[in-house]
């Protein structure tokens, strides 16, 4: 983006398409001297690169620091992913042995959790208990159905009912409520010191004598929850792959640059309240050299540890950055090649080290979010950087110039020279002339003092004819092919800085003959 805005506005002022004001420091233009000439003050301007940076890309902008040194930041989607894998995972647990029969009076209920998992609590938020019992007995039988793990305001679920006696033919008597099953939600499930939910009951006959029925079983359905404590298992939890793409580089073509200090920062935003740590799937840089580079870092191999809340801390969001710079990974070489994008998938690993002592919690709203944020400041070195692009023109409105020479002088507050050379091109893409006769310095680099910050201003002159011939050969040109080639003060000996006040100052001056 800075290339072109540069491009674009040297271009302007080359091409005498910039405002026409008045200025008196052209003089001595010299080189065209007959009849019918016309000496004209084109153009006087200053601006500076805060200046010309402005209506970023979505997901980019433009900081300046207090002491003006200009950033650019690039940011990632945000990638969410909620505790609803989580909570499937125990649902598919519970629920995937269907009818669960009652063969003795206690039976535990079948969890086979994942990972490892050991629930301290669970809390529903729906879920449906049908019971269901046969007997041939020919007495009425009384049973009291308990669940003393789940637990309403303080009491456990429990049912009281009859089994009517059996008449001696046809089916066995049944009693159940499937037509009406017993809803579940707002219940806590808590194990027992053995660790199992268990489901009970006590069947009796009329004279209080125990008495097993021919058949019990319950079943368990649409469960939810909206809580889950304890030792929430091992697992890895993918998250979303994303892409950021980064626009400084879209127009290079040659020439090399080196960032000095750049950052890529990971966010973290998570209220699960479980030891997480990220899992690096993907970090790639894409170059404009068609490489594709791997961002290389302990932390990328070893993981960075999310925040999350305590037991205590229960519906609180914890927030983490976590900063790669060239001190703990090669992120000065990777994004001084030339970064077009960076692609990366960052998973979450719950519970990475295993240790089942730490007793965590999720929520049926519980998230965790990341997002990838690249910090570009514009502090390092440029050598030949070079940046083409192609405008439009039209010059028939100088048919009647026969003779031109332009004056251009600039004074440089920045440390960043550049040179200039630009091509006239015709509707069939063949090439007329060039602008200059090699390509020339217009704008010197300013010196800078040991932090790299300008110190003083360097001013360049720059005549630049077009006798009658060169001139009546560009009058067709259709399209202006500018190519600027960037370079710091001493590249690559020195780090420099571009700082947002740093004024580039161009004034232009032009000798005219024409003919009538």
């Amino acid at each position: 983006m800075i290339k072109r805005k540069l491009c674009l506005f040297l271009s302007g002022l080359i091409l005498l398409l910039a405002a026409c004001s008045q200025f008196d420091d052209f003089d001595n233009i010299k080189g065209v001297d007959y009849d019918g000439e016309y000496a004209l003050p084109l153009v006087n301007t200053t601006t500076s690169i805060g200046d010309l940076l402005e209506n970023f890309e979505e997901n980019s902008s433009l900081v300046i620091d207090p002491d003006g040194l200009i950033r650019f930041q690039y940011s990632g989607d945000v990638l969410t992913e909620t505790s609803d894998k989580v909570f499937a995972a125990i649902n598919e647990t519970l629920i995937q042995g269907g009818i669960i029969p009652l063969a003795t009076d206690t039976t535990p209920l079948p969890f086979d959790l994942p990972g490892g998992l050991q629930i301290d609590r669970l809390d529903l938020k729906t879920g449906k208990f049908t019971y269901a019992f046969q007997s041939t007995n020919p007495e009425q039988i009384h049973v009291v159905l308990t669940v003393p793990g789940a637990t309403k305001n303080g009491n456990p679920l429990r049912f009281e009912f009859n089994i009517a006696a059996y008449s001696g033919s046809g089916n066995a008597s049944l009693a159940t409520n499937a037509i009406f099953p017993a809803s579940l939600e707002g219940y806590s499930l808590v194990p027992e010191d053995n660790g199992n939910i268990n489901i009970v009951y006590h069947a009796t006959l009329p004279n209080g004598d125990p008495v097993t029925p021919d058949v019990g079983g319950i079943l368990i359905e649409d469960l939810s929850f909206y809580y889950a404590e304890g030792y929430l298992g091992q697992d890895v939890y993918e998250g979303t792959r994303d892409t950021i793409e980064i626009d400084f580089f879209e127009d290079w073509s040659r020439g090399d640059i080196y960032f000095a200090d750049p950052r890529i920062t990971v966010n973290f935003e998570n209220s699960f309240g479980v030891p997480t740590r990220s899992k690096v799937d993907v970090f790639d840089i894409f170059t404009v050299r068609e490489e594709v580079l791997p961002l290389e870092s302990e932390f990328i191999e070893n993981g960075i540890d999310f925040p999350y809340p305590e037991l205590n801390e229960v519906g609180q969001v914890k927030y983490k950055s976590f900063t790669f710079d060239k001190n703990n990974s090669n992120i000065d070489v990777v994004l001084g090649a030339g970064p077009l994008a960076i692609d990366y998938e960052v998973d979450a690993s719950i519970n990475p080290d295993m240790d089942t002592t730490i007793r965590g919690f999720i929520t049926d709203s519980s998230y965790y979010k990341v997002r990838v944020d690249v910090d570009l400041p514009l502090y390092g070195w440029a050598f030949d950087f070079l940046a083409r692009d192609t405008f439009e023109i039209n010059l028939d409105s100088y048919e009647n110039v026969e003779e031109a020479e332009f004056k251009i002088v600039t004074e440089n507050d920045m440390p960043l020279g550049v040179d200039i050379q630009g091509y006239f091109v015709d509707e069939n893409g063949v090439v007329l002339d060039s602008l200059l006769d090699d390509r020339q310095q217009l704008i010197l680099p300013a010196s800078v003092d040991g932090d790299g910050v300008a110190n003083e201003t360097a001013r360049a002159e720059t005549f630049v004819s077009f006798p009658a011939e060169r001139f009546d050969k560009i009058i067709p040109a259709k399209s202006l092919i500018l190519v600027a080639y960037f370079s710091s003060k001493n590249a690559p000996n020195t780090y420099v800085k571009i700082l947002a006040n740093q004024d580039v100052n161009i004034r232009i001056g032009a000798k005219f003959k024409v003919h009538n």
